[in-house]
């Protein structure tokens, strides 16, 4: 059964008065978990803000809601279920800062259930956006970018980029969860099938020369 988002629910606007107040200072408590660059650094937080602000206008989500739920999301990235532990983190702050349990619950249930690898389904309308902002983040040439960074952070070869993007990257349109979620992931589906093409002719090319 779906989840209720609490824009229907009476004291939203205390907690978006909260979020309003304290915000920023939300913001450099987050950014202290992360490199300013890297496949999930300060940079991957900030693109996933914006794709689900522009997700979440165009779906009718509560923008306060999503935009702290991508601000945590991967704030625990290196610990295991990262997504459940970056929610339980997050609901510690924001309880410790007042906002509403219904807030506080669509929250750390968007940020639970947005890891491509955790199994969880997202349920809320939050919790969907959030989850394809993130997806979205891996695809397109941005994704092109974010998979190079992630093989050569692990010392992986070009082949493994390859193997990333047709394993991982090109199914990933098969799981979006809203309509705006699902046009945008097919124009960047399209870049990555076209950088594909263009690898795999390479490494063979290069491969047959040696």
């Amino acid at each position: 059964m779906p989840v209720a988002s609490p824009s229907r629910s009476r004291g939203l606007e205390r907690d978006i008065l909260l979020y309003n107040r304290l915000v920023p200072a939300l913001e450099a408590l987050c950014r202290h978990h992360f490199n300013e660059i890297g496949c999930h650094g300060w940079e991957h937080v900030q693109r996933v803000r914006a794709l689900s602000r522009r997700i979440g206008l165009e779906e009718g989500a509560v923008l306060e809601i999503l935009d702290l739920a991508a601000l945590f999301h991967d704030s625990k990235r290196d610990e295991d279920d990262h997504a459940r532990r970056s929610a339980e983190y997050a609901e510690a702050v924001l309880r410790s800062e007042g906002f509403s349990e219904a807030f506080l619950k669509a929250v750390c249930d968007a940020i639970s259930s947005h890891s491509y690898t955790c199994g969880r389904v997202p349920q809320s309308l939050e919790a969907k956006v959030l989850s394809d902002a993130d997806r979205l983040d891996a695809m397109g040439a941005i994704g092109i970018y974010r998979t190079v960074q992630y093989n050569l952070e692990k010392g992986y070869t070009a082949a493994r980029v390859a193997e990333h993007i047709s394993e991982k990257l090109l199914r990933l349109s098969e799981g979006m969860h809203t309509a705006t979620g699902r046009r945008m992931a097919r124009e960047r589906e399209a870049i990555l099938r076209l950088y594909m093409d263009s690898l795999l002719s390479e490494l063979r090319a290069s491969s047959s020369s040696t």
